[in-house]
């Protein structure tokens, strides 16, 4: 498990690191190394792409944006991730005691969330490449006209219980820290943006990066 400090410290809503964020931020770090339990389920599944719909396993999704995403993909990857229920009560318990430290541990688990979902990534892309193959960015429900409602379908498939992972009614994922996401297989090599952010369409987004 690692952190990307300056991602934290983006996350926390510091434009630049000071002793008190920083310090903020280390103790989140500490708190989530205690609390954090990190655990991940993937399946390779086939996918098609027509016009603005994306057919995956046994589910369809109508997204400009993920179909531009995965245009030429033949097989995709389905991921959930989560840092577990742990840190939820960790977050909840220092929300009644200290709203800064409270909200340090959420921006420092946002990256450390993104930090373990990379980790996979790049674990899959050194296997594919054996195959030739190579790995599109993350694309997750919520962004893109990706609807949440697929949370359902990628956590029905991945069996998303066994890690400790659900959704509520209206499609959230839990424990808090968790995310859902799809990533393309490409026969081709940077025909995809690696820059997430910039392919989203969600400009008003905390977390942007630019």
């Amino acid at each position: 498990m690692r952190i990307r400090m300056e991602e934290a410290l983006r996350y926390l809503g510091a434009k630049e690191a000071n002793e008190q964020s920083t310090a903020l931020i280390d103790g989140a770090w500490q708190r989530l190394q205690r609390t954090a339990d990190p655990r991940y389920r993937v399946m390779r599944v086939d996918a098609a792409v027509l016009d603005d719909q994306v057919k995956m396993a046994d589910f369809a999704v109508q997204s400009a944006s993920l179909a531009l995403n995965l245009r030429g993909c033949s097989e995709a990857y389905l991921l959930a991730a989560t840092l577990g229920a742990g840190v939820d009560r960790e977050m909840t318990k220092l929300g009644a005691v200290n709203v800064a430290e409270a909200f340090a541990l959420q921006a420092a688990a946002a990256s450390v969330l993104e930090c373990f979902c990379d980790d996979i990534c790049e674990d899959i892309a050194r296997e594919l490449e054996k195959e030739g193959l190579y790995l599109r960015p993350r694309f997750s429900p919520g962004y893109g006209g990706f609807s949440t409602e697929h949370q359902s379908d990628i956590l029905r498939l991945l069996d998303g219980g066994r890690i400790g992972m659900g959704e509520t009614a209206s499609h959230m994922l839990t424990p808090l820290k968790s995310i859902t996401a799809v990533m393309g297989i490409s026969e081709r090599q940077g025909i995809c943006n690696d820059n997430k952010c910039k392919d989203c369409d969600k400009t008003d987004c905390l977390y942007r990066k630019e």
